[in-house]
């Protein structure tokens, strides 16, 4: 087990400009990634079974490691904990992606972006977060928006249905491992960096997932895989482009998450607060790009989507609102955070606690 750093030892504080970099190209790769597995479906890549793509996808996140530099290893504890955080989310981008691929990317979009109000439970139940009546009140707006998305669902079809349960308890738990990562980056014991950390995650997630593809999918690689491209028309070329695409923008998307939760105010709470964003940003381009080409009107901008968005999209920007008042009042303003505290317990992430 590593000794734990000394002040000194510990990395300087990244600037607000390359925070909001990160926090852009973050939200730009969340966009973009579940346009990528409706890509994936289309070219007969993404069977529920053989979860090929989730291998590509956590490979990108394990490749974040490729960044770390010279940072000190985990301790053997913290990489225990971080492979506990990688299961729960091997899990629960499973339920995501394979509803996903059931209920269509705008569906996704909203039910997904219930993370925020998830990462605000758990935080108030994992990292002791207060939660004011106005945040309550964001958050039960949250819900009777994706109730909307609910029944809406209901005249899709069994299978649309199906994915925006999944999509559901999925997203509760990805926002699980969102608190729980925040929890071991800023312990205020040991020095953890976001790329390190992503690092183990997914090569964690990557083994489980390759374990699958030798004990399962090599078996049923031609039925599954081989057959669905063949009759889809895709070469093994544009498979590659495609899974390597996945891999490509989940690295990005893993960064700059991981850089989020530790360095941008409200941790956890703020990455899912950008979910609303997000949401709202792949109706708009799925429904550009797919909307009377492929599937059903699960792929459109109905009224029933617009309207259940804008609930969502209203609750989300109440609880950042919210948030932003509540922790303007707990530390004096924004303006005199660096001149009053003391830089370690900046990076402890003290001061960022909602």
């Amino acid at each position: 087990m590593c000794p734990p750093p000394t002040a000194a030892s510990k990395p300087p504080l990244p600037s607000v400009q390359t925070t909001a970099l990160f926090v852009l190209l973050y939200i730009f790769s969340g966009v973009t990634q579940p346009l990528l597995m409706e890509v994936a479906v289309i070219h007969g890549l993404a069977d529920r079974r053989c979860q090929l793509y989730m291998l590509f996808y956590f490979a990108g996140t394990a490749g974040v490691s490729l960044f770390s530099g010279s940072d000190e290893s985990l301790s053997w504890t913290t990489t225990a904990k971080t492979a506990l955080v990688a299961a729960i989310d091997v899990v629960a981008q499973t339920m995501n992606y394979s509803g996903t691929t059931l209920a269509g990317p705008t569906i996704f979009a909203v039910v997904y972006s219930s993370v925020t109000v998830w990462c605000a439970l758990f935080a108030r139940l994992v990292l002791g977060r207060r939660m004011t009546i106005q945040q309550w009140t964001a958050i039960l707006v949250v819900f009777v928006g994706l109730g909307v998305t609910g029944l809406a669902t209901v005249d899709l079809g069994p299978d649309v249905v199906k994915g925006t349960l999944l999509v559901g308890v999925g997203s509760a738990m990805h926002a699980m491992m969102y608190v729980l990562s925040e929890s071991l980056m800023n312990n205020g014991e040991e020095s953890v960096s976001s790329a390190k950390f992503c690092g183990v995650y997914g090569a964690v997630a990557c083994l489980a997932y390759g374990a699958w593809q030798v004990f399962y999918t090599s078996r049923h690689f031609v039925q599954l895989i081989l057959e669905p491209m063949k009759e889809s028309g895709t070469t093994i070329a544009m498979a590659l482009a495609i899974l390597l695409s996945i891999l490509v923008m989940n690295m990005l998307h893993s960064a700059t998450f991981f850089h989020t939760v530790k360095y941008c105010p409200g941790g956890s709470t703020s990455a899912g607060v950008m979910k609303g964003l997000q949401a709202a940003l792949v109706f708009g381009a799925t429904s550009i790009a797919f909307c009377n080409r492929i599937g059903g009107s699960e792929m459109c901008f109905t009224e029933d989507k617009l309207v259940s968005l804008l609930i969502v999209v209203a609750g989300v920007i109440m609880f950042a609102r919210a948030t932003d008042i509540q922790t303007r009042k707990s530390q004096g303003g924004y303006e005199d955070i660096l001149s009053e505290v003391d830089i370690s317990e900046v990076e402890d992430g003290r001061q960022f606690t909602v």
